[in-house]
């Protein structure tokens, strides 16, 4: 679904959760009374599609135990500028057609870099990976080791996966950066013998304060693979094995499930042909997030990205999109 885009979303509204009636400001907490955060990441999902037959786990399983957001939007097609735009509140055309890190990195602001000068560890999990800070796709597709380049948002930006040279920060196509190498890490062996593996993010010793968790091409609703041949099925069973590790390894933490994209264009401005990502699901578990509770008001990965700044007590990106300005937080995430 290749379309010529131009522009980004507009405006991320509050969700109203729980028993308020009315919008109100969310409050910023302390960053050390957060709990962890996993951002779990599918792929090209309409909410639409998803079903008590194709996503039995996510459905009757994960979503009463939290906040579902019935009109959350991608921010455009295709997957890369999602990522990106996910992180940095922004994307470019180079990154809508899903370049390489080397032809689309740039010198821009983004939640790694806030989260860096603010204290606040991240780390960020690639399933099939070969090794930290990998800038090109490896594996085959449908093989279970595919590793896709453009699900992974930290090689775009230069003052991550680049090394200041004290005058600004240079991206390398064969150097990255020691912070790139120590926080953008494989979850798992790479091997077509030993598919799916989430090994290393399973029994890593200790997490970040944020986890950004991509799954491999087989996983994350992609592609259909051997043995379920079902894309939707193949993110659930994922979700079905991840979600459960993490809340024993991690009790009390706070784990987000959305898509990058959707298949449809649809978004809160959608007068203009392409101008939406597509109705993508959006579900939040944890504390303070109210359970059973689904919520109509329009938001989006902007919104999604003010929420995480929110969170942590950051403060907003400079230039980024009039889209990301006019975005709120998601009140309701983090209390």
């Amino acid at each position: 679904m290749r379309h010529r885009i131009a522009a980004t979303l507009a405006v991320a509204l509050f969700a109203l959760v729980g028993a308020a009636s009315t919008a109100a400001a969310q409050q910023v907490p302390d960053s050390s009374t957060v709990p962890h955060v996993y951002l779990i990441i599918g792929e090209n999902t309409e909410i639409t599609q998803v079903n008590k037959n194709n996503a039995p786990y996510l459905l009757n399983t994960l979503k009463p135990q939290g906040t579902w957001l019935s009109n959350y939007f991608a921010l455009t097609h295709f997957s890369e500028a999602n990522y990106v735009g996910m992180m940095a509140g922004q994307f470019d055309k180079c990154q809508q057609f899903d370049g390489s890190a080397a032809s689309c990195h740039r010198p821009w602001d983004n939640l790694f870099h806030q989260m860096d000068g603010a204290g606040v560890s991240w780390q960020s999990w690639m399933e099939s990976m070969p090794s930290p800070c990998a800038l090109s796709s490896s594996g085959a597709p449908k093989t279970q080791d595919h590793y896709g380049a453009k699900h992974n948002p930290a090689i775009f930006f230069d003052n991550i996966e680049g090394t200041f040279d004290g005058t600004q920060y240079v991206w390398s196509a064969t150097n990255p950066s020691q912070e790139c190498l120590n926080n953008d890490l494989p979850a798992g062996q790479t091997n077509p013998v030993l598919p799916n593996d989430m090994s290393v993010f399973n029994t890593a010793a200790g997490h970040a304060d944020f986890n950004l968790v991509v799954p491999n091409e087989c996983e994350d609703a992609h592609d259909n693979c051997q043995p379920q041949k079902t894309a939707i099925a193949q993110f659930d069973t994922f979700l079905s094995n991840e979600v459960p590790a993490i809340q024993a390894f991690d009790p009390g933490s706070l784990i987000i499930i959305t898509f990058d994209e959707g298949t449809s264009n649809r978004g809160p401005s959608n007068s203009k042909q392409f101008a939406g990502g597509g109705n993508i699901v959006f579900l939040a578990i944890g504390p303070g997030v109210s359970a059973n509770q689904t919520d109509s008001t329009p938001s989006n990965h902007y919104g999604l990205l003010k929420t995480l700044e929110a969170c942590y007590g950051l403060g907003a990106l400079s230039g980024a999109s009039t889209g990301y300005d006019a975005a709120t937080p998601i009140s309701g995430i983090c209390q």
